[in-house]
């Protein structure tokens, strides 16, 4: 569906570290055992030939599943863009803000939504070279003590909602996207354990940007929290956008077959 290879894997990138900033990893441990068994579980459903969704009631569960997690993601999109741009609650208009947005996009074809995550790749390496630059130097090895405790080991179910939305896709470099983006994901949580630690990290929804707010590089580059900021906001939105672009593309296949 999308001719340039690059763009599935930017758009896969993103839709995982959407989905795995949904919950806040302070145990390397819990990451790994969470993105592998997605590893596994995506790499089995790409080898799955028959269209299962062709069965009415699959996909009308389907269809159930996915319209969840859009809601759910609707409601972090929703407190984040509120928390840090508005003073005052807003949650009603920017919910339905986004859903305007995400189906204005998600109504188009799929290779604009890849087109749109392979130009916002390059802005988003820029910025976390120069983010990690600054993160560095904050970071004290003793905050990796709990990092790599056994002890400590618990499960999140949220970054796996991820299957769901990839199990609809059959394309090529899905996997590399996936990789890319949950490495993305592990190398920001050891940064910011480094320098935050593991206890003061679950204080904060979006840890990363409360660091970065006091981060001042180079005597001349600061406010990367809000470069940080709109980063997250490209996820969301790219990430609402292809799960209404599912939802459209399964409405229509319906609709078609009646």
């Amino acid at each position: 569906m999308i001719k340039r290879d690059l763009s599935m894997i930017a758009l896969i990138f993103f839709l995982t570290r959407c989905f795995f900033n949904l919950y806040t990893f302070n145990n390397l441990y819990n990451f790994l055992i969470v993105s592998f068994s997605t590893f596994l579980i995506i790499f089995f459903i790409r080898k799955i030939k028959k269209d299962i969704l062709s069965n009415k009631v699959i996909r009308l569960i389907y269809l159930l599943v996915i319209s969840g997690i859009f809601l759910i993601i609707l409601i972090n999109a929703s407190w984040f863009i509120n928390t840090n741009y508005f003073r005052y609650n807003n949650y009603v208009i920017i919910g339905l803000s986004l859903v305007v947005i995400s189906y204005i996009i998600g109504k188009d074809q799929i290779k604009t939504i890849g087109s749109i995550s392979e130009i916002f790749l390059f802005t988003f390496i820029l910025v976390s070279i120069i983010a990690s630059i600054g993160l560095i130097s904050l970071i004290k090895v003793h905050n990796y003590t709990s990092f790599v405790q056994l002890q400590n080991i618990s499960i999140n179910l949220f970054p796996g909602l991820l299957i769901f939305i990839i199990f609809y896709l059959k394309d090529n470099n899905i996997m590399t996207g996936y990789i890319l983006g949950s490495i993305s994901c592990l190398f920001d949580m050891v940064l910011l354990v480094g320098c935050l630690g593991t206890k003061l990290i679950l204080k904060y929804r979006f840890p990363g940007i409360a660091v970065l707010k006091s981060l001042n590089l180079f005597h001349f580059i600061n406010h990367l929290d809000k470069l940080l900021s709109f980063i997250y906001l490209f996820e969301y939105t790219i990430t609402l956008s292809f799960i209404m672009f599912i939802i459209i593309n399964i409405i229509k296949k319906t609709k078609d077959n009646i």
